[in-house]
């Protein structure tokens, strides 16, 4: 017993936490058809575009799938820095680039340096396939890492972040967004139907006060 008689205090106290945002969009089938309409415009010009995403610049795009887009992605964003904690003025700029996965296509693990939050916008999503193996491997899905190296191997099993990987399984109208640190991978595409998304990066501005 404590001096009083009053009982010890025990603190539980969640410690450097990931948050995952995923947020199925109300309303999403038109602007999302115009923006694979889009998209199937810049592919049919330039095949190989979507490999050089780095030449993109997505949300400088003037259509207003685009706009709807943008719009939806500032809102989540202010939604995740309430969440947080974080109630003071900000601002930030949108690099976005499209992405269409044929059979087979994949992205590596991988993190996004230089900025303060990641996401993807799920256009298209080819069903699974009816393979048990083909759905071991997990196709069209995304998975996220821990960030605590090795932190895994202590657990007993039963902790909510005992795996190393979480995996989510998206479908048309999803947005997904995290924080840019934190290594993801884009599980291989096993239908002959393209999987279409919209990748993006939040720069935070100088005048944010963010370091």
């Amino acid at each position: 017993m404590s001096a009083g008689g009053a009982a010890p205090r025990m603190e539980f106290n969640g410690v450097w936490p990931t948050m995952l945002v995923r947020r199925q969009l109300s309303g999403f089938e038109q602007p999302t058809a115009g923006l694979a309409a889009l998209i199937l415009e810049q592919e049919a010009r330039e095949a190989d575009y979507t490999a050089r995403y780095r030449e993109q610049d997505f949300f400088l795009i003037e259509r207003p799938a685009v706009r709807w887009l943008k719009d939806q992605i500032d809102q989540t964003t202010i939604s995740f820095f309430l969440h947080v904690g974080i109630e003071r003025a900000l601002s930030w700029r949108l690099v976005g680039w499209y992405n269409t996965n044929r059979y087979g296509d994949h992205h590596a693990p991988h993190t996004h340096p230089r900025a303060y939050l990641s996401g993807t916008y799920y256009v298209r999503v080819p069903p699974a396939p009816a393979s048990v193996d083909d759905l071991r491997a997990h196709p069209g899905c995304i998975s996220f890492y821990d960030p605590r190296t090795g932190a895994n191997m202590i657990t007993v099993g039963s902790e909510p972040d005992a795996r190393a990987a979480h995996v989510v399984r998206p479908s048309a109208g999803t947005l997904m967004m995290w924080p840019s640190p934190v290594q993801h991978y884009v599980h291989p595409n096993l239908s002959e139907e393209h999987r279409v998304t919209i990748s993006f990066n939040l720069m935070m501005n100088r005048n944010s006060g963010v370091r």
